[in-house]
């Protein structure tokens, strides 16, 4: 599996480790506690990019699943892209879904 540009920088990146967890949970806290919520728009176009991304990346899905975790492509496509479109849908079912 080739590795690409956004991959190649991961792997260059810092790890995230209990320093930068912990600094993360204490923002999202915080910003929890603020009562500060995103927009309806935001969150509605964050479904739309999430089924975006499964259909045009299911293949990608399985094989890394296959890869990684010796998941059957059948398995994967049931029990991981199907639930992650499911999921989505119904979360919001009355935007269409346009991709």
């Amino acid at each position: 599996m080739a590795i690409d540009g956004v991959e190649e920088k991961m792997m260059k990146e810092e790890v995230f480790d209990s320093t930068t967890a912990s600094f993360l949970l204490k923002e999202l806290k915080q910003s929890f506690a603020s009562g500060k919520t995103r927009s309806y728009e935001w969150r509605v176009s964050q479904l739309k990019s999430i089924l975006k991304f499964v259909n045009d990346h299911e293949q990608d899905v399985v094989d890394a699943l296959r890869y990684d975790l010796s998941k059957p492509e059948f398995e994967s496509v049931i029990y991981e892209v199907l639930t992650q479109l499911l999921e989505s849908v119904i979360s919001k079912p009355e935007f269409e879904l346009g991709f």
